[in-house]
């Protein structure tokens, strides 16, 4: 993939609010989940938080409280850090839907009582054509995915919201993102996560000011510094996608995209010369 350079801008809202959201399937789920929220006005973007949205521990009662904690946002756009469905051949063989996440999480909530089982079940681990088009690292039920795809997929089953590519209404709109997509659009190393990769994270900060003129809390821009895992950094990240994706339209899906009911990770998109 080329690298877009630095001094393209991010197609993003003239007004309206998006929330991201850094997912986690692990056991200390609450510590890891990190959610951003940005306010745009008049052009300008704000991040108005940066925080850790659930005190609950386990993965268990983290995914059954993203729902209620969802509902409670005043947003036009939410953008999610995790697979929103698996690969078409394995839905159906599994007899899974593949009209859109919320009824597929709630099929796998009935079907598999744990991370475990459904990874049994799904077999080998086969990547989605989004994840092949953008150059995602794992396939849904990789090792180091499957927990947190079984989590995010038992959570949508209880959102409200859109779906797209499924739907685009009624809002708020509840999006497939990848932080790291992000970080290459900018043009920067795809390694900025662990101890020692402080520089990087600022960097990706000073990319993201450069291209969209965000205004970001300094506490919050120590925080995503020095946050060693990048979690908080790609909750960030997570926003910028959503509400990129939300103010160009939800562009990009092709139409099998729905129709084979794997769904497409959506990005930042560059901002049409005025």
């Amino acid at each position: 993939m080329t690298p877009r350079l630095s001094s393209c801008r991010m197609w993003l809202p003239h007004e309206g609010r998006a929330v991201g959201v850094d997912w986690s399937g692990a056991v200390q789920a609450h510590r890891k989940v990190w959610a951003a929220t940005l306010s745009f006005r008049g052009g300008q973007g704000h991040l108005v938080q940066l925080q850790r949205p659930f005190s609950s521990r386990g993965a268990k009662a983290v995914s059954e409280g993203l729902g209620p904690w969802l509902a409670a946002q005043v947003v036009d756009v939410v953008g999610l850090d995790f697979c929103f469905s698996l690969e078409a051949s394995q839905l159906v063989a599994l007899g899974l839907p593949v009209t859109g996440p919320r009824e597929l999480g709630q099929a796998i909530g009935e079907m598999f009582t744990s991370a475990e089982s459904f990874r049994a079940a799904v077999g080998p681990e086969k990547k989605r054509v989004t994840e092949v088009e953008c150059s995602a690292p794992f396939a849904p039920t990789n090792l180091r995915m499957y927990k947190q795809t079984y989590w995010g997929l038992r959570a949508l089953g209880s959102c409200r919201g859109a779906f797209p590519p499924w739907s685009t209404s009624p809002g708020p709109a509840v999006v497939e993102v990848l932080p790291a997509e992000v970080v290459r659009w900018l043009g920067l190393p795809k390694t900025y996560k662990g101890r020692g990769f402080e520089e990087r994270r600022r960097e990706i900060l000073r990319r993201v000011r450069e291209s969209t003129d965000l205004r970001i809390p300094d506490s919050d821009l120590l925080t995503m510094v020095s946050d060693a895992d990048g979690d908080a950094l790609d909750a960030l990240l997570a926003a910028l996608s959503a509400a990129s994706a939300w103010s160009s339209g939800f562009t990009g899906a092709p139409p099998t995209s729905a129709s084979t009911g794997e769904g497409w990770i959506f990005s930042v998109r560059q901002r049409p010369e005025q």
